[in-house]
């Protein structure tokens, strides 16, 4: 029998209090005990909406088989997730079985919603100490207790009148676009602004080849103000930028050049050496661009800037990164009431 649970809006899955009055839930694929929508390697299902004059509640359920959760921890267990780089970690996500790399469209008898927000949390079997709220969720929705699981909730507002009693829920799957590494190359000042340096690039997807033309290559300082952020810490304003060219041509959103290194942490004034303050990388990050600049030549030269150091940048290890979404959007579509 199924187990009672009250969802409120605009809450996550750890709200306990009951503000407001609870949605009306309406079911849409009923229970795990029924066959999973398969999405590529994926098997999902919409368990129920939740509806009210606010807005609506949709939970989703995602299957996770316990060899991909083995394979995936014994791969990864020992490793240090604070000091991997930035690749590394692209790729633990990347691999990952619990990952919900994906937006939630909804549309309910034709009317699109407004996207508010969205949450997950995770049932494994294979970790002690699970989530309250995760096993609440197990209980709910009939969970068969021989997978893992990924459950999401997303809320959306109405665009207009209220619809209380929908007769029928369309759904997109939307994948987000997956960092792909495709090369690195090295980039020194002492090696002449002149000088060019051309990196093949193969697409992950397609199979084209692209040609990445570094055109110049120079150090540099950040000599803004930052403000009153940490008035006891000094930041790192040296960076190495370069320009460089791509053909055939490809959006900026589609390839990025992005610094291998992370940077040095900002520190206390006057100690001379690495102290992390509160805001360590989001300062560094935040003078990295990628971006296409229009200026009237062909093809259009884009410039990237490395992290930030507390000296020069004579030399920067960069690597060229493919944008892509692995699989097609999925369309749900199911009979209410």
């Amino acid at each position: 029998m199924e187990c009672f649970m009250d969802v409120y809006w605009g809450k996550n899955f750890w709200y306990d209090g009951t503000e407001g009055a609870p949605l009306n839930k309406i079911p849409v694929y009923e229970t795990a005990a029924g066959a999973p929508l398969a999405w590529g390697n994926k098997n999902l299902y919409i368990p129920a909406i939740y509806v009210g004059q606010e807005g609506v509640v949709l939970d989703l359920c995602m299957r996770v088989p316990l060899s991909d959760i083995s394979a995936f921890m014994d791969k990864w267990k020992d490793r240090d997730y604070e000091n991997m780089s930035d690749e590394e970690v692209e790729q633990a996500e990347s691999e990952s079985p619990y990952s919900v790399d994906f937006n939630i469209v909804l549309a309910l008898d034709g009317v699109r919603m407004k996207t508010t927000f969205g949450c997950s949390t995770v049932w494994n079997p294979l970790m002690m100490g699970t989530e309250p709220e995760a096993e609440a969720l197990m209980d709910a929705y009939e969970c068969s207790r021989e997978y893992g699981w990924v459950f999401r909730r997303n809320c959306f507002d109405w665009e207009g009148s209220a619809v209380l009693s929908p007769e029928k829920l369309e759904c997109v799957l939307v994948p987000e676009k997956r960092p792909v590494t495709a090369a690195h190359f090295v980039t020194d000042v002492s090696d002449g602004k002149g000088q060019e340096r051309k990196v093949q690039l193969i697409h992950p997807l397609s199979g084209d080849t692209y040609t990445l033309t570094v055109r110049s290559c120079e150090a540099g300082q950040y000599e803004g103000d930052w403000g009153d952020i940490g008035e006891d810490l000094e930041y790192p304003s040296f960076y190495q930028a370069i320009t460089y060219t791509v053909e055939p041509d490809i959006s900026a959103e589609d390839l990025t050049v992005q610094d291998c290194a992370k940077g040095d942490q900002p520190r206390r004034k006057g100690a001379g050496s690495k102290e992390a303050g509160s805001s360590v990388l989001a300062s560094s990050v935040a003078l990295v661009p990628m971006y296409a600049v229009e200026d009237g030549e062909e093809p259009k030269v884009r410039c990237a800037c490395s992290s930030l150091w507390f000296g020069p940048v004579d030399r920067a290890e960069w690597r060229a990164v493919f944008h892509i979404k692995k699989e097609k959007d999925f369309h749900i579509q199911a009979e209410l009431g």
